[in-house]
């Protein structure tokens, strides 16, 4: 095959495998996938390398050793003990596999491989030899396209989170909602499309919610006009998170020592008018008998009293400086701020 070709398939099965578009493990995917043709003078990294190519050339025939497993395996102990020393492993694991990608294509060529060297035993993919792949033939050429189809594929599901996030997505699985919410929370707003009903009287809930956070493998979500809990307030049959407009998120910390909430919480709005702010934490406060928690329907209690104790879980501040309006307190609150950017 055509050093191109061999650079396509490996780069477009190392994004797709390792679920990458960074430009490290692509280059090494390249470069592991002209190494096997270092047998050969011939060859693009043959011509850079040549006197080793030359001395290999002399020695062992083409598609033999350098095309084996054993080169493979060695290139993998490389990667690996290097990935050990520099702390980072996965990246560097992108030079075998493009090694290995190239081998195991070249075995659909006329010539096949020497893959289980130094076994003389050739691997060859197609029995017919008219319909192997001849080097700069018009097959050859169909397959670099394919595989060149395949890395933009693969580049794109990277951006998304890779394959397993999307197969997790496509079958609504937790465990892609969390990685694409985790992926763009702090730079866009991220939407939660559920399907799934109430929990109070198992009425449809479906529908497409904010999503203010995460407590464990559930969701803090908002429909505009109340909060909820995945789990709890909204039993989940699937539920996909899509990024939306970009968002600036951010989060300050209120620490309070026997302090009039209303100024504090005021200039906190007055300071991010247009945004949309929530408060979490616990505080400490002088007459929790005066305050109203919101109770009843579906949605979150996301202020509640116990004694003195005032616990808030992604509180809407209007509501909160209603609520706690000429109280005294002490404690520690986060605000989490979403503005436009």
């Amino acid at each position: 095959m055509l050093a191109i070709t061999h650079a396509a398939i490996a780069t477009a099965g190392v994004s797709l495998l390792l679920g990458t578009a960074d430009p490290l493990p692509l280059v090494l995917a390249v470069l592991g996938s002209q190494l096997p043709d270092i047998d050969t003078t011939t060859s693009v990294i043959g011509q850079i390398c040549f006197p080793v190519s030359s001395w290999i050339e002399d020695r062992y025939p083409h598609r033999t050793v350098t095309h084996s497993l054993i080169a493979t395996c060695c290139l993998a102990g490389t990667a690996l003990g290097s990935g050990l020393v520099l702390g980072v492993i996965k990246p560097l694991m992108a030079l075998p596999l493009g090694h290995l990608l190239s081998c195991f294509s070249d075995s659909f060529t006329l010539k096949g491989v020497q893959l289980w060297w130094p076994t003389p035993v050739w691997c060859i993919s197609v029995s017919n030899p008219k319909r192997r792949l001849r080097t700069g033939g018009p097959g050859e050429y169909w397959v670099l396209a394919i595989a060149v189809g395949l890395l933009m594929t693969g580049l794109w599901l990277a951006g998304a989170g890779g394959v397993q996030t999307q197969v997790n997505q496509g079958l609504g699985l937790r465990d892609g909602a969390i990685s694409t919410y985790n992926r763009h929370a702090s730079t866009s707003e991220v939407w939660a499309e559920i399907t799934g009903v109430w929990t109070d009287d198992r009425t449809d809930a479906s529908g497409k919610y904010l999503i203010l956070g995460n407590q464990g493998s559930e969701f803090i979500i908002t429909d505009g006009k109340s909060i909820y809990q995945t789990g709890k307030n909204i039993i989940i049959e699937k539920l996909v998170t899509k990024a939306g407009d970009a968002t600036q998120r951010t989060l300050k910390t209120l620490s309070l020592y026997d302090q009039d909430l209303s100024p504090v919480l005021g200039e906190l709005l007055a300071s991010n008018s247009g945004a949309r702010v929530y408060l979490t934490g616990s505080i400490v406060v002088d007459f929790p008998e005066e305050i109203r928690p919101v109770s009843g329907g579906r949605q979150l209690q996301t202020l509640t009293v116990a004694g003195d104790d005032v616990e808030l879980t992604y509180h809407p501040l209007e509501l909160a400086i209603a609520q706690l309006n000429d109280q005294w307190a002490t404690g520690t609150l986060t605000a989490l701020i979403l503005a436009a950017p």
